[in-house]
């Protein structure tokens, strides 16, 4: 029993670290009444694996490492880390030896104390799940609701709200694919509307803007009289109301349109929001950057517009809009990027002589960019492409639009993977003659090297070309078993880290750095993972997220793994962009480089989990394609 300074010292140090502070007064004066203070020298064993363990440690002072079996570095403990309550909440047998690794003291609550709190407060319970995947599924959950409580909130800003919340007038006005423009255009006038709605049979074929009105009709003299079928957008991109308002922003901003159409379960349209309802509701300027690179005349102007996109996206972040709706949103922003030098560059050149696509490959193709990402990218030609020809044409456009990019913040890749390297100027054939020779004879180098292209999507052009390649690329690659353990093995070569020791990174060898790199660490690994199941079972979808369902859905990758690297990769992107609005706030380049010391413990604790599920996927990979068997 310790005395009243020494219990309220106590209780000061628990009360600083989770979840600790969450536990009443009586709560805490309980678990203390069972609590001693235990000193060891260091080198000294305060667990032996295999050993029967009858109590909850936490660190007071010093350092405690932790070792699986007594031989595989596990963790190293500082000031607050915890250690010996997995062996509670399972068999009583402890897994890890912990040793000293300075002189230290120790904080040791009995089992039974530990128990009945365990079993008496769920917050506490959750803190201490021993299954590493509940604990960061519960981590994500919590961001959301934190973000959704916290002043300027995305739910505050409500982006999270779905689009049939911005529905507010009733008795939608629609026109009739047979009515004159001039009819179509005093009904607009009369009920005050800038877009009406063309229905047949009660079904939405068309919409008109004023736009429309003004582009072809008075812009080119169209006959008023003619049907107004004749200058609507036919099948327009619709929504339904419970889709999310951010899904709708990316949408308008992925398709240039302003204005979209809300279908009921019936699909009859029920409203039309508009760009401006959306930004209205957002307070952001995250469209108009989309807007604005649409309307840009030169490359200049478009890297105006994307300079705008730090500070987007410290507002989506601000908001507590979620990592995986940001990265489809930045990424939108760079597929317009793309899309509109390419466009001026044709302006420029004149028409392309053969027909085209321009691909993207690795994180844009996968639409999951952050800030300060290069640029990889190249073109496929169809039939009647000659080098001798045409490729002067493709290599000045390439350079107005690798140049572009560049000033638009999308930086040269390092690695010379763009469309001006003629390596990268090819005709599908070509293409697909390329990937053939690293699926049917892999070497460690080329598997390394070539994994980027196999994220792959087109932006712009002959899109089919694109297509096509990629369908080709993946059934080969999917009946090639020794391929595919190319690939996994190369996967599994990612050191990722087991967690942070005080404030250094704490990696198996027991080396200890001072920089975290969350893009090859933490990101890599787990597209890493869904592309070769991805590969192994001809999965089209290139976006990690998707990949991870498809591989459940095919079976070739277990649904609980699934939901577990899902939740892994939002967590990590989460911490990422976290990181990058911290760094634009602060007048710094973004960058996916952290230092440890920056994080908090929560995020400290919930990376730890995330590098465990990540390390033991690696490895089951490995194992399930081990040998060329698949």
């Amino acid at each position: 029993m310790q005395d009243a300074p020494e219990t309220l010292e106590i209780a000061e140090f628990l009360r600083q670290h989770p979840p600790f502070g969450g536990l009443s007064d009586a709560e805490l004066a309980a678990l203390i009444r069972a609590l001693e203070v235990r000193y060891y020298r260091r080198g000294s064993t305060i667990i032996s694996a295999g050993d029967e363990n009858d109590w909850f440690s936490m660190v007071r002072s010093g350092a405690v490492e932790l070792r699986l079996g007594g031989s595989d570095l596990n963790a190293r403990l500082g000031e607050g880390g915890c250690f010996g309550y997995p062996s509670l909440l399972r068999d009583g047998r402890a897994q890890n030896e912990a040793v000293a690794l300075e002189d230290s003291l120790v904080y040791r609550i009995a089992k039974p104390a530990f128990l009945a709190t365990i079993r008496s407060h769920p917050e506490f319970r959750a803190f201490f799940e021993i299954d590493e995947a509940v604990r960061l599924r519960r981590a994500v959950d919590r961001m959301r609701q934190v973000a959704s409580a916290s002043e300027g909130s995305a739910d505050t800003l409500g982006a999270h709200a779905s689009i049939g919340s911005l529905v507010r007038r009733t008795g939608i006005v629609t026109g009739d694919p047979g009515m004159a423009v001039y009819e179509a255009a005093r009904l607009m006038t009369r009920e005050d509307v800038s877009t009406l709605p063309i229905c047949r049979d009660g079904r939405l074929i068309g919409i008109v803007t004023d736009k429309d009105l003004r582009r072809r009709v008075l812009g080119v003299g169209l006959n008023l009289s003619s049907p107004v079928s004749a200058i609507m957008t036919k099948e327009p991109v619709t929504a339904v109301p419970d889709t999310p308002i951010l899904t709708a922003l990316i949408t308008m901003a992925e398709r240039h349109i302003h204005h979209l159409p809300i279908l009921d379960p019936a699909g009859e349209v029920i409203a039309i929001v508009s760009s401006n309802d959306i930004l209205s509701q957002l307070g952001s300027n995250a469209l108009h950057i989309a807007k604005a690179i649409s309307a840009s005349a030169d490359s200049g102007q478009v890297a105006d517009a994307t300079s705008q996109l730090p500070q987007a996206l410290t507002g989506l972040v601000a908001a507590g809009v979620d990592a995986d709706h940001v990265s489809r949103y930045v990424s939108t922003i760079g597929e317009g990027a793309h899309r509109h030098l390419l466009k001026l560059g044709e302006e420029k050149l004149g028409p392309p002589p053969v027909p085209y696509a321009l691909a993207c490959f690795g994180s844009l193709a996968r639409a999951e960019q952050a800030l300060g990402s290069d640029q990889d990218n190249g073109f496929v030609f169809g039939e009647g492409y000659d080098t001798a020809q045409h490729d002067a044409y493709f290599a000045e456009l390439a350079r107005h639009l690798c140049d572009g990019l560049n000033a638009a913040g999308y930086r040269y890749c390092p690695g010379n993977i763009m469309a001006t390297n003629p390596t990268y100027r090819r005709t599908a054939e070509e293409w697909a003659d390329i990937f053939r020779s690293w699926i049917e004879s892999p070497d460690p180098q080329a598997v390394l090297e070539s994994t980027i292209f196999f994220d792959m999507r087109a932006l712009a052009g002959e899109k089919s070309l694109v297509e096509g390649l990629r369908r080709e690329v993946f059934a080969e690659a999917a009946k090639n078993g020794i391929f595919l353990s190319f690939i996994a093995r190369a996967a599994a070569t990612t050191r990722v880290p087991l967690g942070f020791f005080r404030n250094f990174l704490l990696q198996d060898d027991a080396d200890e750095g001072r920089v975290l790199d969350l893009k090859t660490q933490a990101i890599a690994p787990i597209v890493d993972i869904a592309r070769t199941h991805a590969l192994a079972k001809k999965l089209v979808a290139t976006n990690t997220m998707e990949r991870l369902s498809g591989a459940a859905d095919s079976e070739s990758l277990p649904r609980d793994a699934a939901r577990d690297l899902a939740a892994c990769f939002e967590f990590v992107r989460d911490v990422r962009f976290r990181h990058q609005a911290e760094q634009i706030v602060r007048g710094e380049p973004p960058s996916n480089k952290l230092d440890p010391a920056s994080l908090s413990r929560f995020d400290r604790e919930h990376l730890r989990d995330a590098f465990k599920l990540i390390r033991d996927q690696l490895e089951k990979l490995r194992s399930q394609f081990a040998g060329g068997v698949t």
